[in-house]
């Protein structure tokens, strides 16, 4: 923890790779033991650790741009973030990857004191309020026409998709009346409700088809659907 601590933007809680190997590198020389014994206790492979070390000799290829960014921070009162940093060395004429400037300040610990702001959403909510939970899951009747549960159903077809909005009895589960449309909007479920009003059992269309029976009232107010014939 002492020694990862001192390195920007390390987390002694994941250390990555690279601090891996600092951490065998310098507790071998304190402790004057071979860095392979202490491989198995950090968790780095020995291919990783040797790696590490040659990359740790070439030369930082950052070492120009970090004074630049520092001080683009600097001067922001700490408030940008890299793409706005990242706009300071391209003011000047130096062309330098976006992409990099993040890394090197995440990599320096270089993060913004203040949080960005949120972006503009036009959404406002819904206009009207969810219905009532009229049904609160039962959906069963004594006798007919009492209550009758509807919902907009979505087919896939090969020829693009359909919409199916039924009136279920949920006496016997039966459907009352349907349209069939191309698009789930209210024109669908209005143009169902004239084609059968409420009436006897004798004047019901007995036709059985396939049909998703759609109850209405879920916990949240919302549709929620289960499948007859």
């Amino acid at each position: 923890m002492e020694l990862l601590g001192k390195e920007p933007g390390a987390d002694p809680e994941n250390p990555a790779g690279r601090e891996k190997t600092l951490l065998v590198k310098q507790t071998s020389e304190r402790l004057g033991v071979t860095a392979g014994s202490l491989l198995g206790v950090v968790g780095i492979a020995r291919s990783t650790y040797r790696y590490q070390i040659k990359a740790m000799d070439r030369p930082n290829k950052d070492a120009w741009l970090l004074p630049l960014v520092e001080e683009a921070f600097g001067n922001s009162e700490r408030r940008y973030g890299y793409k706005r940093v990242h706009l300071e060395p391209e003011s000047m004429g130096i062309r330098v990857s976006a992409k990099r400037v993040m890394r090197l300040m995440t990599k320096n610990g270089l993060k913004p004191s203040f949080k960005s702001a949120k972006r503009y959403g036009s959404y406002k909510g819904e206009l009207t309020k969810a219905p009532a939970n009229l049904a609160d899951g039962d959906f069963h009747a004594e006798r007919p026409n009492m209550p009758w549960v509807t919902d907009l159903t979505e087919f896939s077809i090969p020829a693009g998709k359909a919409h199916l909005s039924p009136v279920i009895d949920c006496h016997d589960g039966m459907p009352v009346a349907w349209t069939i449309g191309t698009s789930p909007d209210s024109a669908l479920a209005n143009g169902m409700l004239p084609t059968r009003a409420p009436h006897s059992r004798t004047g019901r269309n007995q036709s059985s088809i396939p049909t998703m029976a759609a109850v209405t009232g879920g916990p949240d107010g919302s549709a929620s659907a289960r499948t007859t014939t």
